[in-house]
C-alpha cells in the first residue's frame, strides 16, 4: 500500500471525513508518538489541499483523527472527567456571593426566535441590554448562565464558517457564560500561572482576556481562558505572573471593551495548549460534538457543580 497516494486521495474530497481519514492512519501514522495531523500535511503536495489544511486549527485537527483512529483525544481524559467531578461546585466563589448562593437562570441564545440573541447578533446594546434587563426584573434571578455546549444562532458572521466543512458552521457554545454587571470582580478560584494577556477588540470578539495554566494533578496541567474582561485586568498581569487561589484578578468587562457583548464573562476550560490562544476556538462544529467534553471540558460541573 502507498501510505502518501492513499492519504492524499483521501485529501482530495471535497469534504474531509475525519473518522475514516483516523482510521487510515490508525496503522501507521503517530505509531512513534508523532502528530496525526503533520503527517496529512506531509503527505499533502497539491497547494490548494494545503491552503485548506493550513486553514485548520491543528488542535482540534489532530483531536478529530485521534478520535477516528480511535485512540483518546488527550492524554488521561478519563482522570481528568474524574477530577472534575470530585471537584464539583469548588469554583462557585469566582463571584461574591458564590454563585451556589445565588438565583440562577439559564439565557436562551440558542433559539432564532430569542429577541436577545437576535439583538445581540445586530450589535443593537439598547434592545439586548433593555431585553436581558427585563429578564432578570421579571424572573428575580441575580446571575444568568449561558450553558456550555449550548447550539446558538447568533453566530452569523463568515467568522463562524467552519474550516473543516464550508458548509458547516462553528454554532457549538465551547465555555460558560456568566451574565454579571460590567465591573463585577472575579476570584481566581484555583491558583494558576498566566500563559497569555490579550485584548481582541473586534466586534463579537472576547475583549480583555486572560489564559491561565493549572495542576490539577502532580504534573498535570489544564489551561483556563477568561474572555470580555475589562482591558485593564488583561493589562494588569504579565506572562509568568503566579496568582494565587483566591485573589481578585480580573473585572468584567462593558460593551466598550468587551467585544460589545451584554456584560459577561466567557469561562472555557482547554485540555490541549495553543502557541497562540487567540486561535483556540470559543465556538466549535456540531460534527466534532463528541469530542468537545474531553478536549473543552464542561465549566459549568466546577462552576454550578
Amino acid at each position: 500500500m502507498n501510505q502518501h497516494a492513499d492519504t492524499a486521495d483521501l485529501l482530495a474530497q471535497p469534504v474531509y471525513d475525519f473518522n475514516r481519514l483516523g482510521q487510515h492512519l490508525a496503522t501507521f501514522a503517530g505509531a512513534n508518538g508523532g502528530s496525526y495531523f503533520a503527517w496529512v500535511k506531509a503527505c499533502n503536495k497539491d497547494p490548494a489541499v494545503a491552503a485548506r489544511l493550513d486553514a485548520m486549527d491543528p488542535v482540534v485537527a489532530e483531536a478529530a483523527l485521534r478520535l477516528g483512529a480511535g485512540l483518546e483525544i488527550v492524554p488521561d481524559a478519563a482522570d481528568f472527567r474524574a477530577w472534575l467531578d470530585a471537584n464539583a461546585g469548588s469554583w462557585s466563589d469566582l463571584l461574591s456571593p458564590a454563585l451556589e448562593q445565588s438565583r440562577l437562570t439559564v439565557l436562551d441564545l440558542g433559539s432564532a426566535g430569542s429577541g436577545l440573541a437576535n439583538a445581540l447578533a445586530a450589535q443593537d446594546r439598547e434592545t439586548a441590554q433593555s431585553l436581558y434587563d427585563a429578564l432578570m426584573q421579571a424572573s428575580g434571578h441575580e446571575v444568568a448562565i449561558g450553558p456550555w455546549l449550548e447550539k446558538r444562532t447568533i453566530y452569523s458572521t463568515d467568522n463562524y464558517i467552519s474550516a473543516f466543512d464550508r458548509n458547516a458552521r462553528r454554532n457549538l457554545h465551547l465555555g460558560l457564560d456568566v451574565f454579571v454587571p460590567a465591573g463585577t470582580v472575579l476570584s481566581l478560584p484555583l491558583a494558576g500561572t498566566v500563559v497569555q494577556t490579550m485584548i481582541m477588540n473586534d466586534s463579537l470578539d472576547y475583549g480583555g482576556v486572560l489564559v491561565l495554566e493549572h495542576e490539577w494533578q502532580p504534573g498535570k496541567h489544564f489551561w483556563s481562558l477568561w474572555g470580555h474582561l475589562t482591558h485593564r485586568s488583561a493589562r494588569g498581569w504579565k506572562i509568568g505572573d503566579r496568582i494565587a487561589a483566591a485573589t481578585a484578578f480580573a473585572t468584567v468587562g462593558d460593551f466598550e471593551e468587551n467585544g460589545w457583548w451584554i456584560p459577561h464573562l466567557h469561562l472555557q476550560l482547554l485540555r490541549k495548549p495553543y502557541s497562540n490562544y487567540a486561535t483556540a476556538p470559543g465556538v466549535g462544529e456540531e460534527m466534532f460534538a463528541a469530542m468537545w467534553p474531553d478536549l473543552f471540558p464542561d465549566p459549568s460541573i466546577l462552576v454550578v457543580g
